[in-house]
């Protein structure tokens, strides 16, 4: 992979990042499977503990019996009295009850039953009784009567509550599936207390069914018979206040009806009856006065037709008319006779006007009278109204009364129905449930159970196992794989420099140096994994060359100087032209580690008080030049920063192939940041299963945020053999077959 990718992993193309995700999501069972290898002694260490304590826990647990009683919860509704309705229901069909009575067999007051009916209490797998005191033992080890050891009953209710406790301790109540089966299991240690405690259950559960039936019918019954006492007192009571009220309110009736409607509806009858002789007459006076008025003679009315007196003046007047008319043709108009005629006729005029007065004067007597019955009908049916409607107000009141001691009745009627019904069921009630199998005596026990115990432990250790090993991978947070380096930093990791132990290192009768041993054996494991890092770094881009290298970690004690000096002997003795500057001006590691005293070094020459041939120094093994530090002095002056760095990288440029900077940590000092910025590339040197995750992402942004070029990253201080076991899918789990190729 191009270093001029900055380090990163590249995202398209097809560039290892892109292999790496490809191979990742293709062998996701390879990660777990790693994860495991990774951490394998912890779960075989988990799975271990937990089998071994479940063994152990098997073969001393003490062996229980356990025994089973069936019980059918039955729905059927009996009827023993035909249609005669039961005053304690039975059991509807539903889960909910089934659950219901299970939960009623689990009880407390049921448990309690069972502890009292067997005594419990003097059984100790349930409760300890009472035993005499100290002294008492001692009285009666001298030969004193035994001491009557007495009890409270607080502390007897005490003791009985904790036996019903124990009890409840070992009691399985379980359904049957969907059916109207309920299993009563007791395990114990003895098989027939078991089975006796089981049939217990069963039998009392069955027994307070009907103790609860006869308690209801009880309850009832006497608040029936109570009930109906004060009724019949109230029922009496209130229709005498009923009738009382009637006659008080004048209130009577006949035939359903009060006699005060009965004169209404009489005097209603009357009025109509006046209305229409009014009527009558005051339509013949307004015909009368209508002829009157409109100025004909009025003797053409129907009254004066009927009138006989009418009838005979008009007969007299035909006749003095025919009489006239005669005389007229016989003497003329104006003779004496005819005027006696008119004279008579005038006359007889007056009298038919008379007589229609008088008919007016007795029609309108007629009207007089019969508006003065209607009026007194009239009054005499107001009074009866007012009577009525005081009486209808009465009759609220009275039908209210009437309704309450019809109710009352009612009341009565039905609750005496009801105690005689329930005086019949009285004596006949049954459980809702039945017995189908009683508790039989268990042969074998039912715990522990050996093989499924250990197949549980294996299982359970197994989880257990695997629950440790995710949650140390979880908080991991150093790097172990090149895989670890790249998901979490997306940086590539460039190598992996192992670890040289003492036995490794020692070589004829001489322990070496990391830094010595790359010389001694420049063909061994470590040197290969030094020049992997140099391939990386200075020969993976063809089109940026690079020759000003900076080896920097985050933190200290992280192996970047030893990183350095063996990276620079590797180079110099590939052929390439190196010099190696000591920039950790603190520290001064790499001239430390080389053993180098000197009186001129680095700063002298950024000083200006000493040429760079003043200051180098040939490492006889390899021949890397150094460029070491003197003697450690605190300067306030920013060096790396300074012209006269840039100046010396640029000396260095023209004179070397390689120049390789051992930097000081990022995070506690800031002089790296500066240097990462002027030189080509930087390397992050990272401790194996050490430096934390967020720590190393610090620096790498720190320098990245001054314009560094990050190369990669090395992990140092591998463990082969632990590595490989976690990359078995990778070429590093091949790494001892690759021994025949090194030198050791």
């Amino acid at each position: 992979m191009a270093a001029d990718f900055g380090g990163r992993m590249p995202e398209n193309g097809n560039g290892g990042g892109v292999t790496y995700q490809q191979t990742q999501d293709q062998f996701g069972l390879l990660r777990i499977v790693e994860m495991f290898r990774r951490r394998i002694w912890l779960f075989a260490a988990i799975l271990a503990s937990v089998f071994l304590m479940v063994v152990f826990a098997t073969l001393t647990a003490p062996k229980l019996y356990t025994s089973t009683a069936q019980v059918q919860i039955d729905l059927r509704e009996k009827r023993v009295l035909g249609n005669v309705e039961s005053i304690v229901r039975g059991l509807p069909p539903d889960a909910a009850t089934i659950d219901t009575e299970t939960q009623i067999m689990r009880s407390r007051f049921l448990a309690g039953r069972v502890v009292d009916s067997l005594r419990l209490l003097e059984d100790r797998e349930f409760s300890s009784p009472p035993e005499p005191g100290l002294f008492d033992n001692i009285r009666a080890s001298l030969g004193g009567a035994p001491a009557k050891v007495t009890e409270s009953a607080a502390s007897r209710q005490k003791r009985r509550e904790d036996a019903i406790s124990a009890v409840q301790a070992g009691l399985s109540v379980k359904r049957l599936g969907l059916t109207f089966l309920i299993e009563i299991s007791y395990t114990s240690r003895d098989p027939a207390k078991s089975a006796r405690i089981a049939d217990a259950y069963a039998s009392h559960y069955l027994t307070q069914q009907l103790q609860t039936k006869y308690d209801t019918l009880k309850t009832a019954n006497d608040w029936l018979s109570t009930r109906l006492s004060e009724l019949s007192v109230e029922v009496q009571r209130k229709e005498r206040d009923v009738e009382e009220y009637r006659a008080r309110e004048g209130l009577l009736n006949a035939d359903g009806v009060r006699l005060t409607e009965q004169t209404a509806q009489a005097l209603n009858l009357q009025r109509a009856e006046r209305m229409q002789e009014l009527a009558r007459a005051e339509a013949r006076l307004a015909s009368l006065r209508a002829s009157l008025n409109s100025g004909g003679s009025a003797d053409t009315s129907r009254e004066a037709l009927q009138s006989v007196t009418i009838q005979g003046l008009r007969t007299q007047q035909a006749e003095l008319s025919r009489r006239r008319a005669e005389l007229s043709a016989q003497k003329g108009a104006r003779h004496p006779d005819m005027l006696q005629i008119d004279r008579q006729y005038a006359s007889l005029d007056e009298q038919i006007n008379a007589e229609i007065r008088r008919i007016v004067a007795s029609v309108e007597d007629e009207v007089r009278i019969a508006r003065g019955n209607v009026n007194a009908i009239d009054q005499t049916l107001g009074i009866q109204q007012q009577q009525l409607a005081e009486q209808n107000i009465g009759e609220v009141s009275l039908r209210e009364r009437t309704r309450d001691a019809d109710a009352s009745r009612q009341l009565y009627e039905a609750l005496l129905t009801r105690y005689r019904e329930i005086a019949a069921q009285s004596g006949i009630e049954q459980p809702d449930a039945r017995v189908v199998s009683r508790a039989s005596i268990p042969t074998s026990p039912s715990s522990p159970k050996p093989a499924l115990n250990f197949i549980i432990g294996l299982v359970l250790g197994a989880a257990l196992g695997a629950l440790a090993v995710v949650i140390v991978e979880l908080l991991e947070q150093s790097f172990r794989t090149p895989e670890d380096v790249q998901s979490r930093l997306n940086v590539l990791c460039l190598g992996q420099v192992p670890f040289l132990d003492r036995r490794t290192r020692m070589i004829d009768g001489e322990l070496l140096t990391p830094e010595s041993f790359v010389l001694k054996r420049p063909l061994s494991a470590f040197g290969e994994a030094l020049r992997n890092v140099r391939a990386g770094v200075f020969f993976s881009s063809p089109d940026r060359k690079v020759k000003v290298l900076a080896i920097t970690s985050a933190l200290p004690d992280e192996g970047k100087t030893t990183t350095s000096i063996a990276l620079a002997r590797i180079s110099a003795l590939a052929g390439s032209k190196t010099v190696l500057v000591d920039c950790d001006l603190r520290r001064r590691s790499t001239t430390h580690s080389i053993g180098l005293e000197v009186e001129k070094g680095l700063t002298e020459v950024l000083f200006r008080t000493a040429t760079l041939n003043d200051v180098i120094q040939k490492d006889p093994g390899s021949g890397v030049d150094i460029v070491p530090l003197a003697q450690a002095e605190f300067t306030p002056r920013d060096l790396f920063g300074s012209d006269a760095m840039r100046s010396l990288i640029e000396a260095l440029k023209a004179r070397y192939d390689v120049i390789i900077l051992d930097s000081a940590p990022v995070m506690p000092v800031s002089d790296t940041r500066v240097l990462a910025s002027i030189a080509d590339s930087v390397l992050m040197v990272v401790r194996w299963g050490k430096t934390p995750t967020p720590i190393v992402r610090n620096a790498i942004d720190q320098l990245r945020g001054h314009g560094a070029n990050l190369a990669g990253v090395v992990l140092s201080g591998v463990e082969s053999g632990l590595a490989s076991r976690l990359m078995y899918d990778k070429p590093d789990y091949y790494s001892e077959l690759y021994q025949t190729y090194y030198i050791r």
